[in-house]
């Protein structure tokens, strides 16, 4: 009977954290920590095949600095907050030529720049610089596969370019701006991309879908649905956001030239540094390009967990695992059911307690504490296993964490109600005395 009362009121309290679970104080407390812990030991390391097309990331590191002379002789950058613009020109009509080489078969879909275009690089960040206007002439040729670039505030200076040929490009389709909004939690980690953004311009209020989306529904369908998206992805949500981080499992370094393969098998970070033709061509088939910075005294870095110490990535990064994330999950990340996690919470809990508790009569111990403590040992071990192997198998996340905290503070509770009165009963007989 204890087992049942004990089961049933866990099971309740689990319900009313279960819809309430989009508070900041559920999440930042309960919530991340359950996938923080699952991801670092699990997910981190777990090599993941997806039915992604290839993800390419292009990184502008210290080797790419160093071989274009944009580090001083103390490694320090030597070009300012931006970097230069006709660089980022240069590498993409390097991939040009690339892509006109291959066969059409192999060609890229998509190339995404992430990079701040706020503003120009030249002085008061409005008027054009040299390397501004080469920039601006690559974009606006023609290619066999689409830009996308970030919109990170409300003017963006290729966007507003008084350039009929680049509007042209922007009407048609070819050049995309696409929202790139990481969500800090409130304890200043990055774990959740935001599926879009609005800006206000002269012309109204614009959505800008983040770039995950876009670029998987750019792959799949050949456009963006803005009013799909905003009615499927909602726009902060603490589970269906959330973008699995997996590390780097090797790391071959050539001359100039460093590949890094992801544990996801579809994703490999090159230094931009590298020979496209050295690259087999047949990895660029239908490609998802990404082209970021990623050098040492970048401060485009997120800590992107708590466990056990912070983990970073660079905002490049970050992207390229939100693809292959929503890749995996053919478009979000969902909970176990409502009822289908009150009825395992429910029968885990239950039969697990009324087992400890039947073994503890059979060889005749009486220790409620230590019951508890095995019961819980138990039930968390069980938890862990069922939650990881939903994760794994069927796409569903549940938390494993916060009924094992619901059952400590039942525990709690009871242990309380049946010591206080105690204390009272004593503390009046030293006055009766």
């Amino acid at each position: 009977m204890n087992s049942l009362v004990k089961s049933i009121v866990v099971t309740l309290l689990f319900a009313m954290s279960y819809i309430f679970y989009n508070y900041e104080l559920i999440r930042s407390n309960i919530e991340d920590i359950a996938f923080d812990t699952v991801e670092k030991f699990i997910v981190a390391k777990k090599v993941q095949k997806t039915k992604s097309p290839k993800v390419i990331l292009f990184a502008m590191d210290d080797t790419y600095l160093k071989a274009n002379a944009l580090l001083d002789e103390d490694n320090e950058t030597n070009y300012g907050f931006f970097l230069p613009n006709d660089k980022i020109a240069d590498f993409i009509e390097n991939l040009d030529e690339f892509v006109e080489d291959v066969e059409p078969e192999n060609r890229p879909k998509l190339l995404f720049l992430d990079f701040d275009f706020k503003f120009t690089t030249a002085e008061y960040g409005k008027k054009l610089n040299p390397g501004d206007t080469k920039l601006a002439a690559v974009l606006e040729k023609e290619r066999p596969y689409r830009i996308l670039l970030p919109k990170t505030s409300k003017y963006n200076f290729i966007e507003h370019l008084q350039n009929p040929n680049i509007q042209k490009k922007i009407q048609e389709g070819k050049l995309i701006f696409v929202s790139v909004a990481l969500l800090r939690s409130e304890d200043g980690i990055s774990r959740r991309y935001l599926s879009y953004k609005n800006f206000k311009d002269n012309n109204g209020t614009k959505t800008y879908i983040n770039v995950a989306i876009a670029a998987k529904q750019l792959i799949e369908n050949g456009d963006i649905n803005t009013s799909l998206v905003q009615q499927n992805f909602l726009k902060n949500d603490v589970i269906a956001n959330r973008v699995w981080l997996k590390e780097y499992r090797n790391r071959i370094e050539e001359k100039n030239c460093i590949s890094m393969q992801s544990f996801w098998t579809n994703y490999t970070k090159y230094s931009a540094s590298c020979n496209l033709y050295d690259l087999d061509e047949d990895d660029f088939s239908n490609a998802i390009m990404l082209l970021g910075t990623t050098y040492s005294s970048s401060d485009d870095v997120f800590d992107t967990m708590d466990v056990l110490g912070s983990e970073s990535f660079y905002g490049v990064e970050m992207h390229a695992n939100a693809i292959e994330t929503l890749f995996h999950l053919h478009g979000q990340l969902k909970r176990l059911g409502f009822l289908q996690s009150l009825l395992l919470i429910f029968t885990v809990f239950f039969a697990l307690s009324v087992f400890v508790a039947y073994v503890f009569k059979r060889i005749n111990i009486e220790n409620e504490e230590i019951e508890f403590l095995i019961v819980l040992a138990v039930v968390t071990a069980v938890l862990i296993a069922i939650s990881i192997y939903l994760l794994q198998v069927y796409r569903l996340w549940f938390n494993w964490f916060v009924p094992l905290i619901l059952y400590e503070l039942i525990e709690v509770f009871e242990y309380l109600r049946e010591f206080i009165p105690k204390i009272i009963a004593k503390i009046h007989i030293k006055k009766e005395k």
